[in-house]
């Protein structure tokens, strides 16, 4: 029997030193996950300086997580997912990380499990770890919510509550999405019918005209020219789409333009209630995990607010925030400040007078979700016959230009 000394992990997040006799390094390990704990370095003296060594040169890899800076809501779900199955089976944290990292067909999941397993082994604890390597990939919202639910023993309901959060973005994605493949469809069939016709019927036309020294119609001449100037100077279309997205993105990144236009849009009919259910239904879910995870009212009010993405929406919370933190109870807050819809009021007062208000947040969240599957219908019904009336307009400006060229070539031959 060899005596081994250790340094292992308790409750998840507290490093711990030791010594155990055993016959091997693998009879060592058994032994200590049987005193509860999760080894993560077992050395005897002699090879104590080693394994120092080549510990460190696996914390120097912390900084290979500069290479992941973005995840998809897709890979944001899948690892959120997989986590949370895993520690509510029990597992600990750090093998969690570790059957992640060994099974995930994802490279960026890979890597962030990778570097999170070793700053855990550096002493830090899950929260402190994805705080400080991948704030700016999960965001601000989901690291605080971790810790929250880490310091309550409840990681994984927590994680649970984020999963409802994160399938529900997704799933407001994919109707977007679905709602604007049809418009899409239309725009690539008129783009391909312009296409023939400049390639195929235009000439034929302007050979006749050509050959019997007679000028087109105003309408026509307008629409060859219009498919001409795209054939030879497609380029310079692509340099003006590119500078004029360029141009929009800068505007929006300007805090004057963009609360000027979010307060614009928050008066056109249909767009105006979708933009106003989607962001109070993120508000509304987030405090209500944030309530349940037992965070503060006021901090999460204050989270919560983050993943509202609307200006003028922002700073009616922002003024309701500053109500509560003057002594006003949170019905009050809302009311004054008008953030919430009337139709949310009655279920916040009888949370806040019941002490159940994270049933009702969360009954809340529900309806808003149903609002904002109604609002985005509505606005999916408006969208589509709006698109087809400009595309018909289109169609009926090259059907009358096409008509003006038939008469055209026909006159000419009398």
């Amino acid at each position: 029997m060899a005596k081994f000394f250790y340094n292992a992990l308790k409750n998840n997040n507290q490093i711990i030193k030791g010594e155990i006799e055993a016959a091997n390094y693998r009879e060592a390990r058994e032994k200590i996950r049987e005193l509860g704990f999760v080894p993560t370095k077992v050395y005897t003296e002699v090879t104590e300086q080693t394994s120092f060594d080549a510990s460190s040169s696996q914390y120097n890899y912390l900084s290979g997580a500069e290479n992941v800076t973005f995840l998809s809501l897709d890979d944001k779900i899948l690892f959120t997912s997989e986590l949370e199955v895993l520690l509510s089976s029990g597992i600990s944290v750090l093998e969690a990380l570790e059957s992640i990292e060994i099974n995930s067909p994802k490279l960026k999941i890979k890597t962030i499990c990778t570097n999170l397993k070793l700053a855990i082994m550096s002493g830090l604890t899950f929260a402190q770890a994805l705080s400080s390597l991948y704030e700016n990939v999960f965001g601000s919202v989901y690291t605080a919510l971790v810790k929250s639910g880490e310091n309550s023993g409840e990681l994984d309901k927590t994680l649970l509550r984020m999963l409802i959060l994160l399938r529900k973005q997704q799933r407001i994605k994919d109707n977007i999405v679905s709602a604007s493949i049809y418009p899409a469809i239309l725009l690539i069939m008129m783009f391909v019918l312009l296409l023939i016709f400049s390639k195929f019927v235009f000439p034929i036309f302007m050979s006749v005209f050509t050959f019997n020294g007679v000028s087109l119609p105003p309408l026509a001449a307008l629409l060859v020219g219009i498919c001409s100037f795209v054939e030879h100077f497609w380029w310079l279309l692509i340099i003006f789409l590119g500078a004029f997205c360029g141009a929009f993105v800068s505007l929006f990144k300007n805090s004057v333009f963009k609360s000027k236009w979010d307060e614009f849009i928050l008066k056109v009919p249909v767009i105006s209630d979708f933009v106003t259910y989607i962001n109070i239904s993120n508000f509304m879910t987030v405090l209500q995990i944030s309530y349940d995870a037992g965070l503060p009212i006021m901090l999460g009010l204050e989270f919560a607010n983050k993943t509202v993405g609307n200006y003028t929406i922002k700073h009616r919370i922002s003024n309701a925030i500053s109500i509560v933190k003057a002594g006003k109870s949170l019905t009050e807050a809302f009311y004054q400040t008008g953030a919430i819809p009337n139709a949310l009021m009655t279920m916040i007062a009888t949370g806040e007078k019941s002490g159940n208000l994270g049933k009702m947040l969360h009954d809340a969240a529900e309806v808003l979700d149903k609002r904002v599957d109604m609002a985005l219908e509505a606005l999916t019904n408006l969208f589509g016959p709006t698109v087809i009336i400009i595309l018909g307009g289109v169609v009926l400006f090259i059907a009358v230009a096409f008509f003006q060229m038939y008469s055209g070539m026909l006159g000419s031959f009398f």
